[in-house]
């Protein structure tokens, strides 16, 4: 096979928008406050999961469902952490 046929076609840039230079820094600061939103939901989560968990009610969570939650809320952040330093 030639190398051509593995490559893939590249276009020439195309110039970029005045405005996408503004847009693209809001755009990835609303999704870093979008993210850290969500861990901060899955911590409170976590907590009210070892609560439920001491509780002697039939509703309680699965075992290790908290410890779910707080990785999920670790993931979040590391992602909007990741996102900043773009």
């Amino acid at each position: 096979m030639s190398e051509n046929s593995t490559k893939e076609k590249q276009r020439p840039a195309e110039p970029m928008d005045p405005s996408t230079g503004r847009v693209i820094p809001a755009e990835r600061q609303r999704c870093i406050e979008r993210v850290l939103t969500y861990a901060k939901l899955r911590d409170q989560a976590a907590v009210n999961l070892d609560q439920a968990a001491g509780g002697a009610g039939p509703e309680k969570p699965s075992e290790g469902a908290a410890e779910r939650a707080r990785m999920q809320a670790d993931v979040a952040r590391d992602i909007a952490q990741f996102l900043g330093e773009a």
